[in-house]
């Protein structure tokens, strides 16, 4: 739950200086890191200038995802298979950006849901993030991934409290950092859902951070999760920010919801 504005990357239009084919500053063969391609993942090598915005937009079909650009970060390529186009821009003048490279690329994958294990700048973790190392602790003892989710959730919905502060002061771009959403044990719906990604994604479970709306809040942007769970071979919602708020007032709520209750925008 925070302002419509934020959005996580950029909804506002871009306007794109395209230069003519074959004359962009860079190659993008040079930039775009394929290595992981396996995983659905890409790596961007581009050092933008020093106070220069710069954005990757990643587009399939008709599906766009624009990121801000951090210089060696992971990007997914989460739309499962078919042909993507990574796009490089620099800002010049407030929504104006300059294309730096561009490429096509077809991804054909052997686990599509392998990319939903990955670290990404919006879900930006490693083995040494506080929460995942508490995650480590929490499935000690459990079996199934639906118990390792099961513990995950209930630590994050009997810990964390809602920021109301946060959610009214929030401004677009805004990426969780997780250790200090862990050191404070509160935040928005962005944090609950980073932060249950990061700690069921570092036990291997494919998550997906979702953005939306939820249907008794139809004007409330608002963040939650998609877990696999391959004991069933299915996909189930979990949303820890409403669910906090149910646990600690001592009210019983189910871990997993009814995915017709929510309206997808983005899925990362």
């Amino acid at each position: 739950m925070y302002k419509k504005t934020l959005l996580m990357t950029m909804i506002v239009a871009l306007f794109l200086i395209l230069a003519p084919k074959g004359t962009y500053a860079a190659s993008a063969q040079s930039l775009v890191d394929k290595s992981s391609l396996d995983k659905g993942i890409i790596t961007v090598n581009y050092e933008n200038g020093k106070g220069t915005k710069a954005i990757v937009r990643i587009t399939k079909g008709n599906v766009r995802y624009d990121y801000n650009l951090v210089g060696g970060a992971q990007y997914p390529l989460q739309l499962g298979d078919g042909s993507y186009n990574i796009l490089i821009a620099e800002s010049v003048s407030n929504n104006k950006y300059k294309v730096i490279a561009q490429e096509n690329i077809d991804v054909k994958l052997e686990n599509e849901n392998e990319v939903f294990v990955q670290s990404i700048p919006l879900i930006d973790w490693n083995d040494e993030t506080k929460a995942v190392i508490e995650a480590k602790k929490l499935i000690v003892g459990t079996e199934s991934d639906k118990d390792k989710v099961t513990a995950i959730y209930s630590y994050i919905t009997e810990k964390y409290k809602y920021d109301n502060d946060k959610a009214e002061s929030v401004e677009a771009g805004y990426i969780p950092d997780l250790n200090k959403v862990f050191d404070d044990s509160k935040g928005i719906c962005y944090d609950y859902a980073a932060t249950f990604a990061a700690m069921a994604r570092s036990e291997g479970i494919p998550t997906r951070l979702v953005m939306g709306y939820e249907v008794h809040a139809p004007n409330t942007y608002h963040a939650w999760n998609q877990v696999f769970l391959k004991d069933s071979g299915e996909w189930v919602t979990i949303d820890t920010t409403y669910d906090a708020a149910r646990v600690q007032g001592g009210e019983e709520t189910p871990m997993i919801k009814d995915a017709s209750n929510y309206t997808i925008t983005k899925f990362y």
